[in-house]
């Protein structure tokens, strides 16, 4: 730990954290400025910098912004083609409104997305239809993201039409081999969602989403909803598909027996940012940051003689609308110091490849 961390309570007496936090705001805005002049990554397919969606909750008559609800703040990832990412967190701490915003569901507030080399974070609705077929996405709720007066053939050859993906009149086979790789029958063709079983819709909207031959597929916790023999079927759903397709997964989920199964680099959000991002490898074996040792520590251990060491957190997530000074986590975090109440920890790269922000390892 270096000097400025060893501070105790007493030297905070007179610690302005207005000031210190007008600082941190001109640090953070000077990095984008500078990351801005920086050339996307040749080898990614999917490259996020200092993504933000904040959403008004209070406004002047004129129109200015007096309250606004940080549901993503300051996020930055890469995903090369082929690999999945997965998300992890609490509910409520901007998973899914970081994965609708880089698919622009969301207009982002600030920050860069780069999808093949190409800056999307900006563009229209009438630019992003040209895209639509490249980055796809699977809902965690496959009852009420099918229309239930469409049957599954009229649901999986409608954007094949919109978007031509093939002649009018090969749709139908062409929808049926979907349905077939996504193991639907044939004769599910002429029934309706109500019809069908969860885990089945599930492959419906999967099937939905690969229906345009998309590249990227952001997985909005597909299998939450699901019993865990079902979950294990549409995970190899999707891996088997990943591997034939060379697909590229962003998958959001708060089940880390999941995540670990399914990813290949996985990120901790808390509050709105990324306070860890790694290898799977390294981020199981050696998880740095308090709140992810408190996620891990949570997953229930299937050997009844082992004993597990469960970390216990404080109260409750804070509000994205006024979060904390400092460390967004110290309000809960067993390790935290005096130092985390008062200066933001910096987003360092501690191994190659793994980062982390905390203040414990911040570097001497």
């Amino acid at each position: 730990m270096t000097e400025e961390m060893n501070l105790n309570t007493e030297d905070f007496v007179n610690f302005d954290d207005v000031a210190e936090k007008e600082k941190e705001l001109a640090a953070k805005a000077e990095k984008i400025e500078q990351d801005k002049l920086l050339p996307p990554d040749p080898e990614a397919l999917l490259e996020v910098r200092h993504l933000k969606k904040y959403f008004t909750l209070k406004k002047t008559l004129m129109g200015k912004t007096l309250a606004s609800l940080k549901a993503v703040d300051d996020v930055s990832f890469k995903i090369k083609p082929g690999e999945t990412l997965g998300i992890v967190g609490e509910s409520g701490c901007g998973k899914t409104t970081m994965g609708r915003t880089v698919l622009k569901l969301h207009q982002p507030t600030e920050g860069q997305v780069f999808f093949e080399g190409v800056d999307i974070a900006k563009y229209t609705p009438k630019q992003m239809r040209e895209l639509r077929t490249k980055m796809q996405i699977v809902f965690q709720d496959p009852y009420s993201s099918l229309p239930p007066r469409s049957t599954v053939g009229d649901i999986l050859a409608e954007p094949v039409k919109v978007h031509k993906i093939v002649p009018p009149e090969q749709v139908k086979e062409y929808v049926l081999k979907i349905m077939e790789q996504c193991g639907l029958r044939d004769y599910y063709y002429e029934r309706y969602p109500h019809e069908f079983s969860g885990g089945q819709r599930q492959r419906i909207c999967i099937a939905r989403a690969l229906a345009v031959s998309p590249k990227l597929v952001v997985c909005d916790e597909p299998v939450s909803a699901l019993d865990v023999s079902i979950q294990a079927q549409i995970i190899n759903l999707l891996k088997k598909l990943q591997k034939e397709r060379q697909l590229t997964y962003l998958f959001i989920s708060h089940d880390l027996s999941v995540v670990k199964y399914i990813s290949d680099k996985i990120g901790v959000m808390y509050l709105g940012s990324m306070v860890e991002f790694g290898n799977k490898e390294e981020i199981f074996n050696n998880p740095l940051h308090p709140y992810t040792n408190a996620l891990f520590s949570a997953v229930p251990n299937p050997n009844p003689d082992e004993k597990g060491n469960r970390i216990l957190l404080k109260g409750d997530i804070p509000s994205p609308a006024n979060p904390p000074m400092g460390c967004k986590f110290h309000t809960r975090c067993p390790k935290a110091m005096e130092i985390c109440k008062h200066i933001e920890p910096a987003y360092t790269e501690q191994e190659p490849g793994h980062f982390v922000a905390c203040h414990c390892y911040q570097e001497k």
